[in-house]
Protein backbone atom coordinates (compact mmCIF):
# COMPACT_ATOMS: atom_id res chain seq x y z
CA UNK A 1 0.00 0.00 0.00
CA UNK A 2 1.57 3.27 -0.89
CA UNK A 3 1.49 7.00 0.64
CA UNK A 4 -1.48 7.51 -2.46
CA UNK A 5 -3.71 4.45 -0.47
CA UNK A 6 -3.70 5.39 2.56
CA UNK A 7 -6.70 6.87 3.82
CA UNK A 8 -6.40 5.32 7.71
CA UNK A 9 -5.92 6.83 10.88
CA UNK A 10 -4.08 4.07 13.28
CA UNK A 11 -5.38 4.36 17.21
CA UNK A 12 -4.14 1.99 19.71
CA UNK A 13 -6.76 -0.66 21.43
CA UNK A 14 -6.73 -0.06 25.27
CA UNK A 15 -5.56 -3.18 26.83
CA UNK A 16 -8.67 -5.30 28.33
CA UNK A 17 -6.81 -5.71 31.90
CA UNK A 18 -6.59 -1.50 31.91
CA UNK A 19 -10.29 -0.93 31.08
CA UNK A 20 -11.60 -3.55 33.73
CA UNK A 21 -9.43 -2.33 36.63
CA UNK A 22 -10.65 1.43 35.44
CA UNK A 23 -14.34 1.46 34.40
CA UNK A 24 -15.13 -1.94 35.90
CA UNK A 25 -16.01 -3.90 32.01
CA UNK A 26 -18.56 -6.65 32.27
CA UNK A 27 -19.69 -9.18 29.43
CA UNK A 28 -23.71 -9.02 29.29
CA UNK A 29 -26.09 -11.15 27.20
CA UNK A 30 -25.94 -8.80 24.05
CA UNK A 31 -22.95 -6.96 24.77
CA UNK A 32 -21.81 -5.26 27.74
CA UNK A 33 -22.32 -2.92 30.89
CA UNK A 34 -20.42 -0.63 31.51
CA UNK A 35 -20.10 0.41 35.21
CA UNK A 36 -18.29 4.05 36.09
CA UNK A 37 -19.44 4.25 39.60
CA UNK A 38 -15.95 4.80 41.24
CA UNK A 39 -14.93 7.33 38.76
CA UNK A 40 -15.19 11.77 38.36
CA UNK A 41 -17.60 12.80 36.17
CA UNK A 42 -16.43 13.48 32.94
CA UNK A 43 -13.65 11.00 33.09
CA UNK A 44 -14.12 8.11 30.84
CA UNK A 45 -14.15 9.17 27.33
CA UNK A 46 -12.44 5.74 25.71
CA UNK A 47 -14.19 2.37 25.59
CA UNK A 48 -11.83 1.06 22.94
CA UNK A 49 -9.11 3.42 21.63
CA UNK A 50 -11.89 4.46 18.96
CA UNK A 51 -15.48 5.27 20.40
CA UNK A 52 -15.68 7.91 22.49
CA UNK A 53 -18.68 8.60 24.97
CA UNK A 54 -19.43 11.74 27.52
CA UNK A 55 -21.91 11.25 30.68
CA UNK A 56 -23.08 13.96 33.26
CA UNK A 57 -22.94 11.81 35.81
CA UNK A 58 -20.49 10.14 37.70
CA UNK A 59 -22.62 6.76 38.29
CA UNK A 60 -23.76 6.07 34.90
CA UNK A 61 -24.26 1.97 33.96
CA UNK A 62 -24.71 1.67 30.24
CA UNK A 63 -25.88 -1.64 28.72
CA UNK A 64 -25.92 -3.18 25.28
CA UNK A 65 -23.40 -3.06 22.61
CA UNK A 66 -21.99 0.40 20.61
CA UNK A 67 -21.52 -2.51 17.83
CA UNK A 68 -23.22 -3.90 14.67
CA UNK A 69 -20.96 -7.18 15.26
CA UNK A 70 -18.83 -7.31 18.39
CA UNK A 71 -16.39 -9.38 17.30
CA UNK A 72 -13.97 -8.31 13.83
CA UNK A 73 -15.19 -9.99 10.53
CA UNK A 74 -12.87 -10.28 7.35
CA UNK A 75 -13.62 -7.79 4.58
CA UNK A 76 -12.54 -6.16 1.39
CA UNK A 77 -12.46 -2.18 1.34
CA UNK A 78 -12.85 -0.59 -2.28
CA UNK A 79 -11.53 3.26 -2.03
CA UNK A 80 -13.08 5.84 -4.88
CA UNK A 81 -10.15 5.05 -7.60
CA UNK A 82 -10.90 1.38 -7.60
CA UNK A 83 -8.05 0.43 -5.51
CA UNK A 84 -8.62 -2.76 -3.79
CA UNK A 85 -7.76 -3.82 0.17
CA UNK A 86 -8.33 -7.02 0.75
CA UNK A 87 -8.02 -9.26 4.24
CA UNK A 88 -8.41 -6.88 6.68
CA UNK A 89 -10.94 -7.63 9.79
CA UNK A 90 -14.09 -4.91 10.16
CA UNK A 91 -16.42 -4.22 12.80
CA UNK A 92 -18.56 -1.54 13.01
CA UNK A 93 -19.16 0.97 15.75
CA UNK A 94 -22.93 1.82 15.26
CA UNK A 95 -22.84 4.45 18.09
CA UNK A 96 -20.02 6.10 16.94
CA UNK A 97 -20.43 5.48 13.30
CA UNK A 98 -16.99 4.47 12.67
CA UNK A 99 -16.01 1.59 10.61
CA UNK A 100 -13.35 0.05 12.82
CA UNK A 101 -10.80 -2.74 11.47
CA UNK A 102 -7.51 -4.68 12.88
CA UNK A 103 -3.95 -4.04 11.89
CA UNK A 104 -1.41 -6.46 13.95
CA UNK A 105 -2.84 -5.71 17.68
CA UNK A 106 -3.65 -2.38 16.97
CA UNK A 107 -7.70 -1.30 16.44
CA UNK A 108 -8.17 1.31 13.71
CA UNK A 109 -10.51 3.57 12.21
CA UNK A 110 -10.92 4.99 8.43
CA UNK A 111 -10.28 8.25 9.21
CA UNK A 112 -11.46 9.83 5.33
CA UNK A 113 -14.92 7.74 4.90
CA UNK A 114 -15.82 9.96 2.06
CA UNK A 115 -12.82 8.22 -0.01
CA UNK A 116 -14.57 4.85 0.23
CA UNK A 117 -16.52 3.24 -2.70
CA UNK A 118 -17.56 0.54 -0.04
CA UNK A 119 -16.43 -1.99 2.43
CA UNK A 120 -17.90 -5.20 2.54
CA UNK A 121 -17.60 -7.46 5.48
CA UNK A 122 -19.34 -11.07 5.57
CA UNK A 123 -22.49 -10.82 3.12
CA UNK A 124 -22.84 -6.86 3.87
CA UNK A 125 -21.59 -4.18 1.48
CA UNK A 126 -21.61 -0.74 3.74
CA UNK A 127 -21.21 2.76 2.11
CA UNK A 128 -20.34 6.26 3.53
CA UNK A 129 -23.00 8.74 1.93
CA UNK A 130 -24.09 12.15 2.53
CA UNK A 131 -27.69 11.92 3.22
CA UNK A 132 -30.18 15.11 4.19
CA UNK A 133 -31.73 15.54 7.50
CA UNK A 134 -34.05 18.27 7.15
CA UNK A 135 -34.67 20.83 4.33
CA UNK A 136 -31.50 22.52 3.40
CA UNK A 137 -29.13 20.33 5.77
CA UNK A 138 -27.30 17.15 4.98
CA UNK A 139 -25.15 14.89 6.69
CA UNK A 140 -23.22 12.12 6.68
CA UNK A 141 -22.73 8.72 7.93
CA UNK A 142 -22.36 4.79 6.64
CA UNK A 143 -25.24 2.99 5.77
CA UNK A 144 -25.82 -0.92 4.40
CA UNK A 145 -26.56 -1.27 1.04
CA UNK A 146 -29.73 -3.00 1.07
CA UNK A 147 -30.74 -3.05 -2.83
CA UNK A 148 -28.46 -1.43 -5.66
CA UNK A 149 -29.41 -0.66 -8.78
CA UNK A 150 -28.33 1.73 -11.95
CA UNK A 151 -31.02 4.36 -11.07
CA UNK A 152 -31.88 3.73 -7.49
CA UNK A 153 -30.33 2.54 -4.38
CA UNK A 154 -32.25 1.33 -0.79
CA UNK A 155 -29.99 2.11 1.76
CA UNK A 156 -30.20 1.09 5.74
CA UNK A 157 -28.76 3.34 8.37
CA UNK A 158 -28.08 2.50 12.39
CA UNK A 159 -28.43 4.63 14.78
CA UNK A 160 -27.90 4.65 18.69
CA UNK A 161 -29.68 6.73 21.18
CA UNK A 162 -29.05 6.77 25.16
CA UNK A 163 -31.92 5.94 26.91
CA UNK A 164 -31.97 6.57 30.84
CA UNK A 165 -34.39 4.45 33.05
CA UNK A 166 -35.90 7.21 35.07
CA UNK A 167 -39.10 6.61 37.03
CA UNK A 168 -41.10 9.60 37.23
CA UNK A 169 -44.40 9.21 39.24
CA UNK A 170 -47.60 11.30 38.89
CA UNK A 171 -46.71 13.48 41.86
CA UNK A 172 -43.27 14.39 40.43
CA UNK A 173 -41.29 11.71 41.90
CA UNK A 174 -38.11 10.10 40.95
CA UNK A 175 -36.65 6.60 41.15
CA UNK A 176 -35.16 4.17 38.65
CA UNK A 177 -32.04 2.44 38.11
CA UNK A 178 -30.50 5.74 36.36
CA UNK A 179 -28.89 2.85 33.93
CA UNK A 180 -28.46 4.12 30.37
CA UNK A 181 -29.77 1.48 27.80
CA UNK A 182 -28.38 1.56 24.20
CA UNK A 183 -31.77 2.26 21.88
CA UNK A 184 -31.81 1.23 17.95
CA UNK A 185 -33.01 3.84 16.22
CA UNK A 186 -32.92 2.19 12.42
CA UNK A 187 -34.26 3.94 9.14
CA UNK A 188 -34.29 2.99 5.36
CA UNK A 189 -32.98 5.31 3.24
CA UNK A 190 -33.64 5.93 -0.85
CA UNK A 191 -30.71 7.34 -3.02
CA UNK A 192 -31.34 8.30 -6.56
CA UNK A 193 -27.94 9.03 -9.22
CA UNK A 194 -26.20 12.20 -8.22
CA UNK A 195 -28.45 13.30 -4.89
CA UNK A 196 -28.52 12.64 -1.66
CA UNK A 197 -29.94 9.98 0.44
CA UNK A 198 -33.88 10.39 1.60
CA UNK A 199 -35.03 8.42 4.58
CA UNK A 200 -38.20 6.83 3.51
CA UNK A 201 -41.21 7.66 6.00
CA UNK A 202 -43.93 6.13 4.06
CA UNK A 203 -44.89 5.78 0.62
CA UNK A 204 -45.14 9.04 -0.54
CA UNK A 205 -40.95 9.59 0.36
CA UNK A 206 -40.76 7.14 -1.60
CA UNK A 207 -42.11 7.86 -4.39
CA UNK A 208 -40.81 11.66 -4.47
CA UNK A 209 -37.50 10.57 -4.65
CA UNK A 210 -38.19 9.08 -8.12
CA UNK A 211 -37.11 11.51 -11.25
CA UNK A 212 -39.58 9.67 -13.76
CA UNK A 213 -42.46 6.61 -13.77
CA UNK A 214 -44.10 7.63 -10.88
CA UNK A 215 -47.41 6.48 -12.00
CA UNK A 216 -46.51 3.19 -12.61
CA UNK A 217 -44.47 2.66 -9.44
CA UNK A 218 -47.45 4.14 -7.33
CA UNK A 219 -49.79 1.62 -9.42
CA UNK A 220 -46.96 -1.31 -8.66
CA UNK A 221 -47.14 -0.64 -5.03
CA UNK A 222 -50.84 -0.56 -4.95
CA UNK A 223 -51.18 -3.58 -6.81
CA UNK A 224 -48.20 -5.51 -4.74
CA UNK A 225 -49.28 -4.17 -1.84
CA UNK A 226 -45.43 -2.85 -1.13
CA UNK A 227 -44.37 -1.64 2.51
CA UNK A 228 -41.98 1.12 2.94
CA UNK A 229 -40.92 -0.61 6.23
CA UNK A 230 -40.55 -4.66 4.68
CA UNK A 231 -36.59 -5.28 3.54
CA UNK A 232 -38.19 -7.25 -0.07
CA UNK A 233 -41.06 -4.95 -0.68
CA UNK A 234 -38.29 -1.99 -1.06
CA UNK A 235 -36.08 -4.05 -3.28
CA UNK A 236 -39.30 -5.16 -5.66
CA UNK A 237 -40.43 -1.62 -6.17
CA UNK A 238 -36.08 -0.52 -6.25
CA UNK A 239 -35.99 -3.33 -9.24
CA UNK A 240 -39.55 -2.51 -11.00
CA UNK A 241 -38.12 1.06 -11.73
CA UNK A 242 -34.87 0.22 -13.17
CA UNK A 243 -36.59 -2.41 -14.97
CA UNK A 244 -38.40 0.63 -16.56
CA UNK A 245 -35.63 2.73 -17.18
CA UNK A 246 -34.41 -0.15 -18.98
CA UNK A 247 -37.18 -1.27 -21.11
CA UNK A 248 -37.16 2.77 -22.46
CA UNK A 249 -33.53 2.44 -24.17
Amino acid sequence: MNKNQIILLLAPLLLTTYVRAQIGLQAGQHGFILNTQNLEPHQVDIIDGIATMRYSSSAATINGSPYLDIEFMEGTMTTLDGTVIPGLKYRYDIYGDRMQFLVNADTATINKPLALRSVEVGNRKFVYEIFLIEANRVATGYFEVIEETEYLTVLYRRHIELEQDIYVSNYGGGGGTKEFRMKHVNSYFVKPIDSAALKIRNKKDFLNTLTDHQDQVKQYMKENKISVKKEKDLQSVTRYYNSLYNSDS
